[in-house]
């Protein structure tokens, strides 16, 4: 293999750490293997695609390995994300007790959770983006049994006991088709987000997604946990079409007040048309990314007049992505975009992206969504405005 050439170890670092870039983990593994000069030479490429995030199903044997890797002084800068997943069952070879009434009484309490925390405090201090995933239905288990709602809880107990300046966090109950699921919420503290110690931690916020089945008993959580982040710069919600999820829209515009959000994305959800003019006139000034996919208005509401809305003094917005806009609730109109591949408007430049998706129609292809960025966004938004039909 050329990569194996007796020249190539005396390369410039910035030579080899290009090459590395490029070449896929097996290679870059076994180029490693070459020599202790090529070791030396990949080890940044190494450690930024191998440790950049680490994960945990809280089992000791997950939570041993975190505390080995805390303390190599040389891959710990590295460490920028913590991921809880559900693999062969949550927090294995350890003791948890729970209150009567379902949380866990006193997770801090837990030795190996305690190292984490210190860990995560004064080794693994880059790491401060947060992921927690549920990729199947967690069901109604017997308490006796940890779960990734049980994680969730400790996930919070841990950073508020630390106020760890968490910047992003991710949670996600979906499966891999984004179907969304629900957390267990006997598991969780009550009115956790009224604790100052939460309201601290979570002012430092700056990206925040919640993946989630929307219900009467999540609905007060999930809606705190985005009031609760002032400072955000990036939202994504996806909570499923239905009418709960545009209650909690209705409510999250009529208290939201982000002054710094950059990045709204709204994943197969419903929303009132003069919510979501509510919600997105609040960062006017600010906003330079809007993703709306599979996003269901009320029968009455008008996706023109939101798209002509977003075509007037939005001057911050570079890129959108618009994809299955509903016009009804549950989704059966269809908005499509029929004449816009004909319109000379856009033209593609370095500096000007648009790229259109097709229905699987191949007698009457219809343009069912759009992604644009460049120059001429007020433009692009009205020539939609014109376009959009229901179908």
């Amino acid at each position: 293999m050329m990569l194996k050439s007796c020249l190539f170890p005396s390369l410039a670092v910035e030579l080899v750490e290009l090459i590395a870039r490029y070449v896929d983990a097996d290679t870059l593994m076994e180029l490693r293997l070459v020599c202790r000069d090529l070791q030396k030479k990949t080890f940044n490429q190494f450690a930024r695609r191998c440790f950049s995030s680490i994960k945990t199903d809280l089992s000791e044997e997950s939570l041993g390995r975190i505390d080995a890797l805390s303390h190599h002084e040389a891959l710990r800068p590295y460490v920028h994300g913590l991921a809880f997943m559900l693999q062969n069952g949550v927090g294995r070879g350890l003791v948890w007790d729970r209150h009567p009434w379902g949380p866990l009484s006193a997770p801090m309490e837990v030795e190996a959770i305690k190292r984490l925390r210190d860990n995560l405090v004064n080794h693994l201090t880059n790491c401060r983006s947060f992921f927690i995933f549920c990729r199947y239905p967690e069901g109604h288990p017997d308490m006796s049994r940890v779960t990734i709602t049980d994680a969730v809880a400790v996930f919070f107990a841990l950073v508020v006991d630390s106020r760890l300046p968490v910047s992003s966090f991710h949670l996600i109950y979906a499966n891999q088709q984004s179907r969304t699921l629900m957390m267990d919420m006997r598991r969780l503290p009550k009115l956790l987000y009224r604790q100052p110690k939460f309201r601290i931690v979570w002012s430092n916020l700056q990206k925040l997604s919640l993946e989630q089945y929307l219900t009467l008993d999540n609905f007060g959580f999930l809606l705190e946990l985005v009031l609760s982040a002032p400072n955000l710069k990036t939202l994504l919600l996806n909570l499923g079409s239905h009418d709960l999820a545009a209650e909690f829209m209705h409510e999250l515009a009529e208290a939201a007040t982000f002054s710094q959000l950059q990045e709204l994305a709204l994943f197969r959800t419903a929303v009132r048309a003069p919510d979501l003019h509510m919600l997105i006139d609040g960062f006017r000034g600010t906003m330079q990314a809007l993703t709306l996919y599979h996003v269901s208005l009320a029968p009455d509401d008008s996706w023109a007049a939101i798209l002509k809305d977003l075509s007037h003094d939005f001057l911050a917005l570079q890129r959108v992505s618009l994809y299955y806009l509903w016009n009804s609730t549950p989704a059966t109109q269809l908005i499509s975009f029929p004449g816009l591949h004909k319109a000379p408007l856009i033209c593609e430049t370095p500096v000007q992206r648009l790229q259109m998706f097709y229905s699987e129609n191949p007698k009457s292809p219809a343009v069912l969504g759009v992604e644009y960025s460049g120059s001429k966004m007020s433009q692009f938004l009205g020539l939609l405005q014109k376009t959009a039909i229901c179908t």
